[in-house]
């Protein structure tokens, strides 16, 4: 066990990014408000925010861009006409309350049993804006995960999974049995997950940053990252880069001084080509 990371299990990266929600939300030019965020992280969140503190600049920016691109894509297949969302993995995600979604439409949460509890007891008081359901389940268990997804398949139309910073912590092998069993599900129709290219692996492979995560690392570094999925019966419908997106919305990824002097030496599109590592693809 590592003794320094306040991080002792996969769950507790929930509270790391909850409270860059929380941070967020207080800056006067938010990209988003999350005003729920800050009473989930508690002084947990804090303390491991404040363990990543030497991260903070990148990962901060990484988690709101990324929030505000999936946040985008929601609203994307809400008035394409789906009306269910699978989140698995939820973690203290926020968005059946600060997003405004119709009524209708009907957002389902799995994770395990104590951030479902934590959620349950810290949210009592509050009312989401559409139907909200909340499943506890170790998403690790085959046997269960089979049995709440058949079930769930029994009782709803075409849905949209959502695996929002779950991926990275599982192995190739878990990527791939997930993948199969999510495809063997008829109403799971997309699927929402991240993607890092391999010119990031050394920096998620090294001493430092998996030492900061403590007991839960990053363990997903194929060789071909759509490929796994395309194994397990997904093929990649469309793919958002943070760096597109951050550019976009006016909040540019904070690259180090020396690559950021590549702009005034290479045209724009080269420039982006070189900083397009990070994104959210939709699976189909």
């Amino acid at each position: 066990m590592n003794t320094e990371s306040p991080i002792r299990h996969v769950s507790d990266t929930a509270y790391w990014m909850a409270s860059y929600r929380a941070s967020e939300s207080e800056r006067k030019d938010a990209l988003f408000r999350d005003p729920l965020a800050r009473l989930l992280v508690g002084e947990h969140g804090k303390r491991i925010m404040d363990s990543m503190a030497d991260t903070a600049r990148y990962s901060s920016w990484t988690l709101v861009i990324r929030t505000c691109l999936i946040d985008d894509l929601i609203r994307k297949f809400v008035a394409e006409g789906y009306t269910t969302f699978v989140n698995l993995g939820a973690g203290l995600d926020t968005r059946p309350y600060r997003l405004d979604l119709p009524e209708s439409v009907q957002w389902i949460e799995i994770d395990s049993p104590g951030i479902i509890q934590l959620k349950n007891e810290k949210l009592r008081n509050q009312k989401p804006t559409c139907r909200l359901e909340r499943i506890a389940v170790d998403l690790s268990n085959r046997a269960e995960r089979q049995s709440v997804f058949s079930e769930l398949n029994a009782r709803i139309g075409p849905a949209v999974v959502l695996t929002e910073g779950l991926v990275p912590y599982l192995t190739e092998d878990m990527v791939r049995d997930l993948a199969e069993h999510l495809r063997q599900i008829p109403n799971f129709r997309l699927w929402i997950t991240e993607y890092y290219s391999p010119k990031l692996y050394p920096l998620f492979q090294g001493r430092k940053f998996r030492e900061s995560l403590g007991d839960s690392p990053f363990r997903f570094f194929p060789k071909d990252w759509f490929a796994v999925f395309e194994s397990g019966g997904w093929r990649k419908k469309e793919i958002r880069y943070l760096y597109d997106e951050g550019e976009r919305l006016g909040r540019r990824f904070p690259a180090p001084w020396f690559v950021s002097l590549l702009r005034i030496f290479v045209n724009k599109e080269a420039f982006a080509k070189h900083m397009r590592l990070q994104a959210y693809a939709v699976l189909e």
